[in-house]
């Protein structure tokens, strides 16, 4: 090997624009980290199912496959530690990395033992949806950010870790919270609709269904999310959402707990009350969850005048952007006509040049972004 390619792809590198890459063995040493931190998570929720795991997740996934995934992946953090403690400069996180390994393969690593059947306790987080979640839209989209970049920017840019919190937050709270969010669809369905409506739902074929939650769902979160814009209270949490400097898939998950609680529920309300079959919500909540990921990406996809239909990246970057031109456009996340429809569209051809808060700014810390609204608040009240 030659000695100069390994000094290389352990220092930074200035490229022909003046931007420093991250080497390539420091690289390794994040790729290890994430890669162990997920394997210990996945072993510590397979010691406690009833606790940290989604039912009706876990009656959709294979228990054995997901062990042949950890046990790979446990070695592969362990070989990217290893490399990246030889060759990188991110000895302290090299080493972390083996620890958190060396931790996870004594908890008994891939091999378990679950007791079946699994005494589900009736408040539980859903640990294990994060796991698969942040590991497949990984898979996913990292590569395809990398590949149809829109801006060139490094995978550990400014405020990823905040993103992450607020992704582990509000991923982990959904399990225990979704009762409290379906309960008025529940109430409407039983004394409203009296079970008409729903039995005509069903009777559609699963596409019509799926594409009726689709559009119902959204056509719910197009209101509450421009009275999200619209309303002064509402919006300081919103701001949160907002206040991303750079797009990217993870952008999506920076959402204040308060605006993902409130928002889900109001656009659970239809689903709920229209008595969907089971099967149609199955397959449309991954639909929407790749959806919100997808027009939040670095991704330079167009899609020309289908922009006036389905909501794009383009569509959704200008909804993000700081330009005076286009506050309070694109609230739709699915279908952009709804938008067309209300005088909300705005898309010019061009991208836009910066995204974030208009004529403002607030911190990146997590902790703070999780006060700021009720800080502000108590602020306004205060000096009143």
């Amino acid at each position: 090997m030659n000695p100069l390619w390994l000094y290389s792809a352990s220092k930074p590198i200035l490229t022909e624009r003046g931007e420093v890459k991250t080497p390539f063995y420091n690289k390794l040493a994040y790729i290890g980290l994430y890669l162990a931190i997920l394997c210990l998570l996945s072993v510590i929720a397979f010691h406690f199912p009833e606790y940290l795991s989604n039912p009706r997740l876990r009656n959709a996934y294979n228990v054995d496959v997901l062990r042949i995934v950890l046990y790979c992946s446990i070695y592969l953090a362990f070989a990217c530690g290893g490399v990246a403690l030889l060759f990188s400069d991110k000895k302290m996180m090299a080493l972390a990395v083996l620890g958190v390994t060396a931790t996870a393969t004594i908890l008994c690593g891939s091999a378990v033992t679950v007791t079946i059947p699994i005494q589900q306790k009736p408040l539980y987080f859903s640990l294990d949806l994060i796991i698969l979640d942040l590991l497949l839209m990984s898979l996913l989209f990292v590569p395809l950010e990398r590949i149809f970049y829109l801006r060139r920017q490094g995978l550990l840019r400014d405020g990823i870790k905040t993103d992450l919190s607020h992704y582990g937050l509000n991923h982990l709270l959904m399990g225990g919270v979704f009762l409290l969010l379906a309960w008025p669809g529940n109430l409407i369905h039983r004394y409203v609709f009296a079970n008409s409506i729903p039995q005509l739902v069903q009777q559609l074929p699963l596409w019509a269904q799926v594409l009726l939650i689709l559009f119902v769902a959204d056509f719910a979160q197009y209101w509450i999310h421009r009275l999200f814009h619209r309303h002064k209270r509402l919006w300081q949490f919103h701001k949160i959402h907002h206040s991303t400097r750079h797009m990217d898939w993870l952008a999506s998950s920076r959402l204040h707990i308060v605006d993902v609680i409130i928002t889900r529920g109001f656009s659970y309300i239809p689903i709920v009350c229209l008595g969907f079959s089971e099967q149609a919500v199955e397959t449309y909540l991954p639909i929407v969850a790749v959806q919100a990921l997808f027009v939040h990406s670095n991704t330079r996809f167009h899609f020309g005048p289908l922009r006036f239909i389905l909501t794009t990246p383009i569509v959704h970057h200008w909804h993000h952007s700081s330009d005076p031109k286009a506050l309070d456009k694109n609230f739709a996340v699915t279908f952009s006509f709804i938008d067309v429809m209300f005088g909300t569209f705005y898309c010019p051809r061009v991208w836009p040049e910066t995204y974030g808060l208009y004529q403002e700014e607030i911190s990146d810390s997590f902790v703070k972004q999780l006060l700021y609204p009720f800080v502000d608040q108590f602020r306004k009240v205060h000096l009143s």
